[in-house]
């Protein structure tokens, strides 16, 4: 009796890429920002935010005093990074409102801003989300107060 392990090592190389995949995709989305502290902040789990856009408001990388709004998606090959002016924010959301009403789901909006980010480029978001009818919002920060300095958490 001769056993043909050919097909078992197919199967488990489509499941490491899937998994690796799906890892990228996770990190992507949690990307290092200094998040502000938050003393009544509720933790929620991924699994329970659903459907969701996840925006990223941080300092630019190549001209530091501008603001750049990023969205993680995924093209069906790759995890992608793009890089949105604020007029596009509203098409975005209302495109991701729609294919999530299709599906009979909510869609949820989160927004993950650095600390140092003035709140007029989150309300830029937060206006996006009031003219797509995106009436789920949550917005990423580390729970409880911030570390005096030198102290690590």
């Amino acid at each position: 009796m001769h056993l043909n392990l050919a097909p078992m090592v197919d199967v488990f190389m489509c499941l490491i890429i899937f998994f690796l995949l799906a890892a990228k995709l996770v990190s992507a989305e949690h990307a290092p920002l200094s998040l502000p502290w938050a003393v009544a902040a509720h933790e929620v789990a991924v699994r329970e935010l659903g459907e969701r856009v996840t925006i990223n408001v941080r300092r630019s990388v190549q001209r530091r005093e501008a603001i750049e709004y990023v969205v993680v998606d995924w093209d069906g090959r790759q995890v992608v990074e793009r890089v949105l002016p604020p007029s596009e924010l509203e098409e975005l959301l209302r495109a991701r409102a729609a294919a999530a009403a299709a599906q009979k789901q909510n869609l949820r909006c989160v927004i993950r801003a650095e600390q140092a980010v003035q709140y007029r480029y989150i309300e830029t978001v937060l206006r996006a989300c009031g003219l797509a009818k995106v009436s789920h919002v949550v917005f990423g920060v580390n729970k409880g107060t911030e570390p005096a300095d030198g102290e690590q958490r």
